[in-house]
């Protein structure tokens, strides 16, 4: 018989436990003798969970089952196959069974081929599901008390803070805290939105969280992070944690006010609806706009109508907190000659053949050699095999006696982290190919609409002429002899 051997280590602890991989394989291979089985192949997993089939080797050796390459497959003990019990009948019923290839345990005693023995399989599938949603619901807990006693959740550190693995707390990366703080300095004193703090960061240089660029989505992550104010977040409540502030409490809450304060701005902004609210400013004091109502009053006018005007905060005086200079004499603004000079602005844009050929240049300017980074995760991927195939190596020359336990471990210890080098290469390669295809996407939503923007604009309805003019415009600016500066987001 030819035999497939499945292994599977998610933890340390496991391998304290006795199921360490070289103890499995070992034990595996043992078994195979004393029944006199050829091993046609070994399928590893090291450090994945049972909670799915989502795991390298499994994805392998269930092909490998299809195309009928070996007469059985022998775990350890069952729950190294699966700890859900869907997943368990699944391989059986609908993977093994068909191909004709048998299952079994080294510790376990059952036959698949009877009623009574795939029913016993069911069962301990079952009690392997149970252990494992109890271990869910420990971790859950343990997490809990840890957000209690203020201690970091574990993950990736923030942004600003480093985790020190020896004495298992965060420390404060001065460099990057520099940044952190100079956001929400900027965030709060000179009101600079997300955008705007992501375009100022690239200007200087400064690499993003990622080591790339910064995105709208990261600048609101680190002003939103409670982490930075020395607090610990769990299941919507906030805790005192153990970790150094690298922003003050008020400072943190200050800027959490006055991002729900926007996004009420906006939010009121889509209820009613000025073309341009949310991205209009008053040029002579910087403050933001807002649509006013007015009823027309003149004593000939029957019935009466209402005007809508765009009037800067500071001269309004509605909101104290958006006021930026007492008594701004910009004026109300028609709202409708306003909107009139953007729209026709991009009317005016779908007969501009340089400035659409300028939009789609700086497109591909932007865009990776999407060739370039496919054959990035090629090799990427070539190198795990590779270092799969030595950790092979070793683990046997280990059973066999050729290695010592310290001269494995350094050896393991290494290809792992190249390894894991290896995975995050590849995880931010297919982020940068997400990203391509959604800058194409963007690119080629926006061409169109500027070559075809008459026609778009005249079948459109509001909620529609809103949402092109919000892909279209980033900025507008009005002063009092009524000149409009637009930045267009093109």
């Amino acid at each position: 018989m030819l035999i497939a051997i499945y292994i599977r280590v998610s933890t340390d602890e496991q391998a304290e436990q006795g199921i360490s991989i070289p103890a499995q394989k070992s034990r595996l291979l043992a078994y195979c003798q004393s029944q006199g089985w050829e091993v046609f192949d070994f399928y590893v997993d090291d450090g994945y969970s049972g909670k799915d089939l989502e795991r390298p080797a499994m994805q392998r050796l269930m092909t490998d089952a299809q195309d009928k390459k070996f007469n059985a497959a022998l775990v350890l003990k069952l729950d190294r196959l699966s700890r859900r019990q869907k997943d368990v009948l699944y391989l059986l019923e609908d993977v093994f069974e068909p191909n004709e290839i048998g299952f079994k345990s080294a510790t376990e005693t059952f036959d698949t081929t009877t009623p009574f023995g795939k029913a016993a399989i069911g069962m301990m599938a079952v009690f392997a599901q149970l252990e494992r949603e109890t271990i869910v619901e420990r971790v859950r807990m343990a997490k809990k008390e840890s957000a209690k006693q203020g201690r970091f959740l574990g993950g990736i550190a923030a942004y600003g803070y480093r985790y020190n693995f020896e004495l298992k707390v965060l420390e404060i990366d001065e460099i990057q805290a520099q940044i952190v703080r100079w956001i929400y300095d900027c965030y709060l004193e000179r009101e600079y939105g997300y955008q705007s703090i992501g375009e100022k960061l690239e200007q200087r240089g400064v690499p993003g969280p990622t080591g790339k660029g910064w995105s709208k989505q990261e600048i609101r992550n680190i002003l939103t992070n409670p982490l930075y104010a020395g607090l610990v977040y769990h299941q919507g409540e906030l805790y005192k944690g153990k970790h150094p502030a690298i922003i003050d409490f008020e400072k943190w809450e200050e800027v959490q006010s006055l991002i729900n304060g926007r996004g009420a701005i906006r939010a009121s902004a889509n209820i009613y609806s000025g073309l341009l609210s949310g991205m209009i400013w008053c040029g002579e004091c910087g403050a933001r706009m807002r649509v006013k109502n007015t009823w027309q009053n003149h004593p000939c006018t029957d019935p009466k109508k209402v005007i809508r005007y765009y009037v800067c905060y500071s001269q309004d005086g509605s909101a104290k907190y958006m006021i930026k200079k007492e008594g701004c004499k910009c004026g109300y603004k028609q709202a409708e000659e306003v909107e009139n000079k953007v729209i026709l602005e991009l009317y005016s844009f779908s007969n501009d053949k340089k400035l659409i050929q300028h939009v789609v240049d700086e497109a591909n300017a932007k865009t990776t050699d999407e060739k370039s980074l496919l054959r990035g995760i090629n090799q990427a991927r070539k190198d795990i095999e590779s270092i799969d195939k030595k950790l092979d190596r070793w683990y046997s020359a280990f059973e066999k006696g050729a290695l010592e336990p310290d001269e494995l471990m350094e050896r393991v210890k290494s290809l792992r982290e190249k390894k894991t080098y290896l995975q995050e290469q590849i995880t931010n390669i297919e982020i940068q190919l997400q990203e391509n295809s959604s800058r194409q996407t963007s690119a080629k939503n926006r061409i169109e609409t500027l070559e075809n923007f008459p026609a778009i604009w005249e079948e459109a309805d509001e909620a529609e002429r809103r949402g092109i003019i919000t892909n279209m415009v980033n900025s507008v600016k009005v002063y009092s002899d009524n000149r409009i500066e637009i930045d267009y987001n093109l």
